[in-house]
């Protein structure tokens, strides 16, 4: 009887491997897709799992001040390999009709700009609100806007530094955050 039960265990169990759930997690909870998968720089880094279709990855870099002049630095390091968006995600209505009639910070100049520890530009835009791609829920409290400049796809094992530069003041300017998103089984790279 025992024999019967260990020839099960050490053959039998791989003709089950089709049941088993989740067969992309390895042991322990770490992902087989990204096994070194270590985030040590600045915000708050969150997976969604394996099975978030879009923005697995979530980094909030926390508040950013854009009522006033100011010059941000955020450290990123061990971000995954996957096409990551940087989104500002301010607490205003997505419009339903296209126009931001009631945005009164439409004017003020963003720049973001990301660089590799060397040095190198992976990408730099400076752009007024207004002409930042606006996304998220209809009827949702906040929006999220991006252009396509502010894309990028992490190399293993860099490190970045990310700046957001605020020329001039705007106090209209509503509570906002600097956010990295991407990853997921239906983004394309």
């Amino acid at each position: 009887m025992v024999g019967i039960a260990l020839c099960f265990c050490i053959y039998g169990c791989q003709k089950f491997k089709a049941f088993i759930p989740n067969d992309n997690v390895a042991r322990f909870g770490m992902d087989r897709d990204f096994p070194g998968l270590n985030y040590t720089g600045d915000g708050n880094f969150t997976d969604h799992g394996r099975q978030s279709g879009i923005q697995r990855f979530a980094l909030d870099l926390g508040a950013v001040d854009l009522e006033e002049a100011s010059l941000q630095l955020f450290a990123l390091e061990g971000l995954p390999e996957v096409r990551f968006v940087s989104y500002l995600r301010i607490e205003h209505p997505l419009p339903t009709s296209g126009k931001h009639d009631d945005f009164n910070a439409g004017d003020v100049i963003v720049k973001i700009s990301l660089e590799d520890r060397n040095g190198k530009v992976i990408f730099s835009e400076k752009a007024s609100l207004k002409n930042w791609t606006w996304s998220g829920s209809v009827g949702a409290s906040r929006s999220d806007l991006y252009t396509p400049k502010t894309m990028f796809i992490p190399e293993s094992g860099k490190s970045y530094k990310v700046t957001l530069k605020i020329a001039e003041s705007n106090l209209q300017m509503p509570k906002c955050r600097l956010l990295f998103m991407g990853g997921g089984w239906k983004a394309f790279d």
